[in-house]
């Protein structure tokens, strides 16, 4: 299904009990809402389950230019506000948790409960080379040249070997993500500092985090907890980046108990 939200397209799946409460999901970088489908059989009975492509990715519209996480969040609140959600759960993994935050900052009275996974309140500027390099790389080779690099950050070679059908599912949402949606998107990611204003968050909330991921790691997730009071940390073993996926069992008991 497909909206006009902020004047551009925004892509979009809703499922489940037309009376339950809402849970709004939201991916990472280069992934699309597809990314959520491990969570759908273990909630989709109890739970309205909405996802959706983030601007510039999957089937909603990449336009050219930088983007905010701002941009993004009212992005966000703009499909909510045309499907008249007046609230809802929000689950968001690394760029979609960066989302949640700001969300949770500048729109409290929209959510009912965070969920912040594999993500940071802050990108050192001191990273900003790395983002600019990824740029380059998918501005003169495109998005395959970054996959193989993507994945091993994203997921563990065991996984990678004894899970090769959905391995090969999550690189091709890398490799088929539109070059200025991924730039601006990246733009959006290397600017992103809410670490003075995380501590605002009133919302309950749950941070779960991968044992082994290094793009967000342990250190990123305890320094949201320290400013969200009373939230939650939760360090699911052996999982990379995407705990959603590699630890999906686990990672489903979480946010079901949550969420309940």
């Amino acid at each position: 299904m497909q909206a006009r939200i902020n004047d551009i397209t925004i892509h979009y799946e809703i499922e489940g009990p037309a009376d339950a409460p809402v849970i709004t999901f939201s991916h990472s970088l280069a992934a699309t809402l597809q990314l959520w489908d491990l969570q759908l059989p273990a909630l989709r009975d109890s739970y309205r389950l909405l996802r959706l492509d983030t601007r510039g990715h999957g089937s909603s519209s990449a336009p050219a230019g930088d983007y905010s996480m701002q941009e993004l969040s009212r992005d966000v609140i703009g499909l909510l506000d045309h499907l008249g959600i007046q609230r809802t759960n929000f689950v968001g993994i690394s760029m979609g948790g960066m989302i949640g935050q700001v969300l949770a900052i500048e729109h409290p009275q929209r959510l009912e409960l965070l969920i912040l996974c594999d993500t940071s309140s802050r990108v050192p500027p001191e990273k900003a080379p790395a983002w600019d390099e990824r740029i380059r790389t998918a501005e003169s080779h495109g998005m395959s040249a970054l996959a193989e690099q993507t994945l091993e950050r994203w997921l563990s070679a065991e996984f990678q070997r004894t899970h090769p059908q959905i391995t090969e599912h999550i690189r091709n949402m890398i490799v088929n993500t539109p070059v200025p949606g991924f730039v601006g998107c990246c733009r959006a990611i290397s600017n992103f500092d809410v670490s003075q204003s995380v501590a605002k968050i009133t919302t309950p909330t749950l941070i779960i985090v991968g044992e082994e991921d290094s793009s967000t790691p342990i250190a990123a997730a305890e320094a949201i907890k320290e400013q969200i009071k009373g939230a939650e940390l939760l360090v699911l073993p052996k999982a990379l980046h995407l705990t959603n996926v590699e630890t999906a069992e686990l990672f489903n008991q979480a946010i079901r108990r949550f969420l309940d």
